[in-house]
């Protein structure tokens, strides 16, 4: 018997289709498959950096284990629809056909489906685990332990803000369950913490690596971002890896950019590098370099202009 998983939002609306609404009325027209309801928010992504599980912390089901999806209720919010459409994005590359694509068309709103799409494309991160529901990303690093320190940051914020370096469960915990008042809801992806002598800011242009930044904490802070304070070093682009520059235009132009700001950074002990998150605006006219990073853009933009 077929396996068809119904998406959507907690909601107790009446009047629009949910995902009770759509389950009742397939129980009254058919039997001949085995329709599944999960809310975004009971979703719980889990990644060694190269391996990725999205599983519905309700059942324990991994939702690539079913036949086909459809997608419901994913555009009331930023992080909602981008909760979703990372979901949709793995079960797309599991080759498990689900409904409305235009879900996987939209941009990128969150550091979420940056990361997803880093493990689909073999682009390295960190281990991280991300859920909605700050109970359920809880529950999970209480049964399977990450080692301290790590990281916990806000998906949808940029220059450093509400990103957290925390050394115990106690820490972590009041990060993820501050009840604060916000003017929006934060929610917060773990990931594993890389010891570093900095971090690169990789500008790519039209699928070219134009302009490499160091950038580097203030002592006391594990933030490399200049607006946190870091400080700005120019560094010549033939000094990266191949591999980074291929993964830096990879990320590019798997979020259809074709001008972004790529950051990596170096683990000090082994050499690695590991994606942090993809700009969609990389601080051209702020920030450090400005004269050289706007004289690049208005090349690129002379020659686009031109053809």
């Amino acid at each position: 018997m077929k396996k068809i998983l119904i998406l959507c939002r907690r909601d107790d609306r009446v009047e629009y289709d949910r995902k009770e609404s759509m389950l009742a009325g397939m129980a009254e027209v058919q039997t001949e498959a085995t329709y599944i309801g999960v809310d975004y928010e009971d979703l719980l992504f889990e990644s060694d950096g190269v391996n990725l599980k999205v599983i519905d912390t309700v059942s324990g089901l991994d939702i690539a284990d079913v036949d086909a999806a459809f997608f419901i209720g994913w555009f009331k919010t930023k992080p909602l629809e981008d909760c979703a459409r990372a979901a949709a994005l793995y079960l797309k590359s599991k080759n498990v056909p689900f409904l409305n694509s235009e879900i996987i068309k939209g941009r990128s709103f969150t550091k979420l489906t940056q990361c997803v799409l880093a493990v689909i494309h073999g682009v390295k991160v960190t281990p991280f685990v991300f859920c909605m529901d700050a109970n359920k990303t809880l529950g999970w690093l209480q049964e399977n332990p990450m080692d301290f320190p790590l990281i916990t940051k806000a998906i949808s914020a940029s220059r450093g803000n509400d990103n957290h370096l925390v050394h115990s469960m106690d820490e972590l915990q009041a990060v993820l369950t501050d009840t604060t008042p916000r003017e929006k809801p934060a929610y917060f992806i773990v990931q594993d913490f890389v010891p570093n002598d900095g971090d690169l800011r990789i500008i790519v242009m039209n699928g070219r690596v134009v302009k490499v930044i160091h950038r580097q904490a203030q002592d006391g802070s594990h933030l490399n971002n200049t607006s946190k304070g870091g400080m700005a070093t120019d560094t010549p682009v033939d000094q990266l890896p191949a591999k980074v520059i291929d993964d830096s235009i990879a990320m590019s132009r798997a979020l259809n950019r074709e001008i972004t700001g790529v950051d990596m950074i170096q683990h000090q002990e082994t050499g690695e590098y590991f994606l942090l998150e993809v700009n969609n605006m990389p601080q051209l006219a702020t920030g450090s370099l400005v004269k050289e990073k706007m004289s690049l853009l208005h090349q690129e933009l002379l020659e686009l202009a031109g053809n």
